[in-house]
């Protein structure tokens, strides 16, 4: 009888450390919830390289031309598809992404317009990185694993300069054309501002589906007017952005 008594005395003198040790790993799960997903695939699947996966823009550029006093705008839309496996001078297995094009036409639907192959780039993802070669410079579009506030030089391989990449928002839902994503991240590229010149790139991924948003603001004006801002009063450059329309397979 007094063992049982003992062992009683034992369990209850153990209860409060016993009951803060499920309270601290209880607070801990709760607060590694939102980064789960990422911790588990390293967020390798914002950036899908299966055969056979394609996505589908509408784009809308508007090009200001300094030399002609022109402005001109473009709409099109533009189907990506990863069409086959191969390796690239670095020894590493790579996609060969073919990029189809077909033009606005007011009077006719884009489904009956038929798709012209306009470039071939290639995409490579690695454990650490993501990176795209477009029209022969190669890019570092993502790093792994994305979390909020990580930086990288996404033109570590090309000849146009240091830039600063970084998540701003990882695994956030977003709507885009009726399309709702319950992961996405955010990537801006670029973020700067003077009385000549305004740059601004950002890219948005969603889980299985990769790129799904783009927006480009690279302008500029000599004229110097104070307390102006440079979007009221552009002379050059280029504003476009990219949104995704369809994606498969699904």
């Amino acid at each position: 009888m007094r063992m049982k008594e003992n062992t009683f005395k034992k369990v209850l003198s153990n209860f409060p450390q016993t009951l803060f040790v499920m309270l601290l790993a209880f607070l801990c799960i709760s607060s590694c919830k939102k980064d789960e997903a990422t911790t588990i695939d390293g967020g390798y699947s914002y950036f899908p390289n299966a055969i056979g996966h394609y996505c589908i823009y509408e784009v809308d550029s508007t090009i200001y031309d300094n030399f002609n006093h022109d402005t001109v705008l473009y709409r099109y839309q533009i189907k990506e598809v990863i069409e086959s496996y191969f390796t690239d001078n670095m020894g590493r297995t790579a996609m060969r992404v073919e990029r189809y094009k077909r033009p606005y036409i007011d009077t006719i639907a884009y489904a009956n317009l038929p798709w012209t192959l306009s470039r071939v780039w290639a995409f490579t993802r690695t454990n650490s990185v993501a990176e795209k070669l477009e029209e022969n410079q190669r890019f570092v579009r993502l790093a792994f694993v994305p979390r909020i506030g990580k930086k990288w030089n996404g033109n570590e391989f090309n000849t146009i300069g240091e830039w600063d990449y970084k998540y701003t928002q990882v695994d956030e839902p977003y709507l885009i054309n009726a399309m709702s994503f319950d992961s996405t991240l955010t990537v801006v590229q670029k973020d700067e501002e003077n009385l000549l010149n305004k740059r601004y790139y950002v890219e948005r991924y969603a889980r299985h589906v990769g790129l799904i948003e783009k927006n480009v603001i690279d302008v500029a004006d000599d004229s110097l007017v104070i307390g102006v801002p440079v979007l009221n009063r552009i002379n050059v450059g280029v504003i476009y952005n990219i949104k995704l329309v369809d994606w498969g397979p699904r």
